[in-house]
């Protein structure tokens, strides 16, 4: 953010009209008005004592300032005392400035979002180094200090409007607790039809088994059998095997023995033989007559052989044939609806199908647990009052938003309030700095300088220590060379000597060169970031000419950062400031 020009009319102490156009760097401002500070921080951060400072009778009294944005974009941000700021924008086709907002809370934004500005307090109390800067001159001015002008209609406004902004953020903590409602609602609701979700597919995929669970255990059972194939295959094969040999060998020809030329013939041998020994009354040709009839019975004997053997082949295939039927039927008996599941259940193993009637297990399990999860919801109460209490939220949430997207831009409490103790003369940046106890002033600066930047203060300390050195050398002759904090975060001051004491002990001239280098240095670590215009109004004006000369050399530096606007009675040494302006 830079101000690039100061507009004023009617402003005491002085002229009656004028315009001082400033530029980047180290500006240099020649004046005994102590009117210009104000002046140039009135339209952008007002304050209830700006009539006693700037008004002139008869007036009306206006100021206003230049502002480059962050885009580069010029601004002019225009107040008449007594009424509300206007912002306007540079018009690059028409090269005038046309009026932008005149509402306080978006110029309030503007400055926060466009330029970088903290609060309005924040900004005074460090980027703005008054008068009564020095330690030596607080208590005098705090003397002076009369009683602050209160601006009743500014007053009126800021209390409606910390109303309005306290019911807005009441309809905001409102919203949000809907929306945890909400959230918790949903994730009932969502724990519910998951359950109702979980317990249909379980009943789904349940439903498409054709398998009743005393079917399955029993085919399960069949299948833990299902080895014996095996063995009925070996006992098939072992029954074939007996059912070649015999086809192998030839089977006998059973022929009756009466037509066996052996049993005829030697029956008619033996006959004959016994007829000629009896005609012929030999006893012993009788006895030869027993060779035919041996032959007789050697034929007989064989018939009988032979039918036997073929009875017995007879018997036993009937009996491998009988084997081989039992063994299928049992089999088949066995088997079948084994088969039959496999079938159903497209699958080839019996392996595999008791790993299905496994997987079928796991889900009836998952179906009974999901219907326990299902009844125990059901009976939460909570879960039975989602859906009246989810239809109520809404409605309260959809009228809230309404009335919030009414209600518009506000700003937080903490500002206004700030505004307001502003307005009614309880925020006087002097009063606060009477109220501060002198060894605690740098702690304070210290303190508004790292809330800033957001840090912790001893590390901000120890972030600006070499510069603060250099500062606390250069300003006081070497006569202070050190400083740290106390456990109190207090300033502990050491000399070259080795001596060292705290910052309340110093005299109050080497006291007022101590607070200097330190203001200096924090306004050059925070304007490094922050890039704000640092006004200064004569703070440094009680310090002898070569201290003031070497304060705005240090000035010139910090002015690399940031813009730097200092009020002095006296011109600075030549080639110092960028820019020198008379009034």
């Amino acid at each position: 953010m830079q101000l690039t020009e100061l507009l004023f009319q009617k402003v005491k102490d002085l002229p009656g009209q004028g315009q001082l156009a400033l530029k980047a760097g180290y500006v240099a401002v020649v004046s005994r008005s102590p009117s210009l500070r104000a002046a140039l921080i009135a339209p952008i951060c007002p304050a209830p004592d700006d009539q006693k400072r700037l008004a002139e009778p008869p007036g009306p009294t206006r100021v206003g300032v230049g502002v480059l944005g962050g885009d580069g974009t010029p601004y002019r941000l225009l107040r008449e005392l007594g009424g509300p700021r206007q912002l306007l924008k540079f018009n690059t086709a028409t090269r005038k400035y046309a009026a932008l907002t005149d509402d306080q809370l978006e110029i309030d934004s503007f400055l926060r979002v466009e330029c970088g500005m903290p609060t309005l307090d924040a900004y005074t109390h460090f980027f703005v180094l008054e008068v009564n800067e020095l330690p030596s001159l607080r208590a005098k001015s705090a003397a002076a200090v009369s009683e602050a002008y209160v601006d009743v209609a500014q007053v009126k406004a800021l209390k409606e409007e910390l109303v309005l902004t306290q019911t807005f953020e009441g309809m905001q903590d409102r919203l949000f607790k809907i929306a945890q409602r909400l959230q918790e609602l949903n994730k009932a609701t969502a724990r519910l039809l998951e359950a109702e979700t979980d317990a249909e597919l379980s009943e789904h995929e349940l439903g498409r088994s054709p398998w009743s669970k005393e079917q399955i255990a029993d085919l399960t059972a069949r299948a833990g059998r299902a080895k014996e194939e095996l063995r009925r295959e070996e006992a098939l094969a072992d029954i074939a095997k007996k059912k070649l040999r015999p086809a192998n060998t030839e089977t006998p020809v059973v022929e009756k023995f009466a037509s066996s030329p052996w049993f005829g013939g030697g029956l008619a041998a033996g006959v004959l033989l016994d007829v000629v020994a009896f005609f012929v009354r030999r006893p012993l040709v009788a006895l030869f007559a027993l060779l035919p009839y041996l032959g007789a019975l050697i034929a007989v004997l064989r018939w009988i052989e032979t039918d036997e053997a073929a009875k017995q082949s007879v018997s036993a295939e009937r009996e491998l044939n009988e084997r081989e039927h039992s063994v299928l039927k049992n089999f088949d008996v066995e088997y079948a609806p084994l088969k039959a599941a496999l079938k159903a259940a497209s699958v080839e193993q019996p392996a595999d199908l008791v790993a299905l009637f496994r997987e079928r297990e796991a889900v009836a399990q998952r179906r009974d647990q999901s219907r326990a999860r299902l009844m125990e919801l059901q009976q939460d109460p909570e879960i039975a009052q989602v859906s009246v209490e989810l239809t109520q939220l809404e409605e309260e949430k959809q009228k809230l938003d309404t009335e919030v997207l009414r209600m518009g831009f506000t700003r937080s409490v903490g500002e206004i309030e700030a505004d307001l103790k502003r307005a009614m003369g309880m925020s006087d940046a002097r009063s606060k700095s009477v109220a501060v106890p002198e060894a605690e002033v740098p702690k304070q600066v210290l303190d508004r300088a790292a809330e800033l930047l957001t840090v912790h203060p001893d590390e901000l300390f120890q972030q600006i220590g070499p510069r603060l050195t250099a500062y606390l050398g250069a300003l006081t002759d070497q006569r202070v060379t050190t400083a740290k904090r106390d456990e109190k975060g207090l300033l502990v001051l050491g000399a070259a000597d080795g001596r060292s004491g705290p910052y309340t002990s110093l005299p109050p001239p080497l006291r007022d060169l101590v607070y200097s280098a330190l203001r200096l240095a924090l306004v050059e670590r925070v304007a490094a970031v922050k890039k704000l215009p640092l006004v200064i109004d004569d703070a440094f004006g009680t310090l002898e000419p070569g201290k003031r000369a070497l304060v705005a050399k240090m000035l010139k530096g910090i002015s690399t950062q940031a813009q730097v606007i200092h009020r002095v009675v006296e011109p600075p040494p030549p080639g110092t400031a960028d820019l020198v302006l008379q009034t």
